[in-house]
């Protein structure tokens, strides 16, 4: 098995060999020139639907990153919406881009760029952040706009509360979105509906959920933003029949745009070198394994969440994630805060060999903290995504570990190329507090990969704030 870029006839046009599949990305549209490695790599993914992925490098969740590049991913998406749609464009477009290439100090821009809003946006604006990979990408879009909302979709059961949008993944191995806006308002009232994700394969997602709005919340506008688009022809059509059938507007806005070819069978059963945790090893040594320290915000959504087997959770939820809805004056909150919790656990490092880990949709706020830990942290996030990992030269995924979810434990979580024995303390940052019997796996899983200090962060628990229900 190898993977390998290598120019054919054009220099627009790159191959992947991947797993017995041939996967050839043809570019048609790349405003700002960025070279395919600095955005994506590719692994082979346990999916019947599509048996291969692109890993994006600049995202923050199965590839450890200087955090401040996932932020400007954002910030890239979202002056690219302003300049395209509102005609307004960003003094800081150039260094954006050029830090997100490594040309320039992604702290640095990141900083200048945060300084400088916007022009106002001129329609009442929400953004939209799929779950889970995209609630940070889009957190990070909203976050440089004064006058508009956020909501992220989620997985999570919340019984007391009547999710205003359901829709589906199709290709996805977790299939169910949820919306839960406490404000029905914002969907009501926002004149334009911008939808944020990764990467968009065939578009039946953004689709999904615009067909969703639409039936009870109908738009003259829905923009759709993300870092990499590879439909076809056919897929721009499907779009094109749905605006007609709508009678509305899609604009779709890329990083980067092509088209990918896929030829020859994948064989990804032959081997599988997800290394699963297991319960029972040590488990005396593993509860007392982990340092704890409680962010106690006061800011929370006091609503437990059910999993599938009916067990409930009762600590609140974080009010400033956007799960539940966030105006632009509610996340003026983030920065200040995150900056203030950011540099008090920078104190607390004893290492410069130090990983961040966000956890499933919980991204944003754990990678703008541990963007003020101080130089040399790495960011990257669990995930519910099964990747088969390889150690071979540019292949995207290198190792991988698998565990029970600590918030489903029908669902397994994975974490990827987490070398061994590199780490020397792992900071793992929990949206709310679940019991430590739930948490086992993922401290094996820490120890198995020979990080000796683990500092598990906790935003909200029950003793935060009373939970109804």
């Amino acid at each position: 098995m190898n993977n390998t870029i290598s120019l054919v006839s054009s220099p627009k046009i790159f191959t992947y060999n991947l797993q017995g599949q041939r996967v050839k990305v043809s570019l048609l549209n790349n405003p700002f020139d960025i070279e395919p490695q600095t955005l994506f790599s590719l692994a082979a993914r346990k999916n019947k639907k599509r048996s291969f992925l692109f890993v994006s490098n600049v995202l923050g969740k199965h590839v450890p990153v200087d955090p401040f590049v996932p932020l400007l991913a954002g910030v890239a998406l979202g002056v690219q919406f302003s300049s395209e749609i509102n005609g307004v464009d960003h003094t800081d477009t150039l260094g954006i881009i050029q830090a997100l290439k490594g040309y320039q100090e992604a702290k640095n821009v990141y900083q200048t760029v945060i300084g400088r809003p916007l022009v106002p946006l001129p329609k009442k604006t929400l953004f939209i952040g799929f779950a889970e990979t995209a609630t940070g990408l889009g957190h990070a879009v909203f976050s440089i706009f004064d006058n508009a909302h956020y909501l992220h979709t989620t997985r999570e059961q919340i019984p007391l509360l009547e999710s205003e949008l359901n829709f589906s993944e199709d290709h996805s191995h977790a299939v169910n979105h949820r919306c839960y806006p406490l404000d029905r308002e914002i969907l009501k009232t926002s004149e334009t509906i911008v939808l944020v994700d990764d990467e968009i394969t065939t578009g039946n997602t953004a689709r999904n959920i615009i067909r969703a709005i639409h039936n009870n919340y109908p738009k003259k506008e829905y923009v759709v933003l993300s870092l990499l688009d590879w439909r076809t022809s056919e897929n721009r059509t499907d779009f094109k029949e749905l605006e007609q059938q709508l009678d509305t507007k899609i604009h779709t806005i890329a990083l980067m745009e092509g088209e990918i070819t896929v030829t020859g069978d994948s064989d990804p059963e032959k081997t599988d070198h997800v290394k699963s945790s297991l319960r029972s090893d040590c488990l005396a040594e593993i509860k007392s394994f982990p340092e704890l320290k409680s962010l106690n915000i006061s800011d929370l959504v006091a609503v437990y969440s059910e999993d599938l087997a009916g067990q409930k959770n009762p600590s609140p939820f974080l009010q400033l994630t956007g799960r539940f809805g966030l105006s632009s004056q509610d996340n003026l909150k983030a920065l200040p805060l995150a900056r203030k919790f950011g540099e008090e656990l920078g104190e607390d490092r004893t290492s410069k060999k130090t990983l961040c880990l966000g956890t499933g949709e919980f991204m944003y706020f754990p990678m703008l903290v541990s963007a003020y830990m101080g130089e040399g942290i790495r960011y990257h996030s669990t995930t519910r995504s099964p990747i088969y990992p390889f150690a071979k030269p540019n292949y995207a995924i290198q190792n991988g570990f698998a565990f029970e979810s600590p918030d489903e434990s029908s669902l397994t979580n994975y974490v990827y190329n987490v070398p061994l024995n590199y780490y020397e303390e792992v900071y793992l940052f929990l949206e709310r507090d679940v019991s430590q019997e739930r948490l086992l796996p993922l401290f094996a899983t820490v120890r198995e990969l020979g990080i000796p200090r683990l500092v598990l962060v906790i935003c909200a628990s029950r003793e935060s704030g009373s939970v109804h229900g």
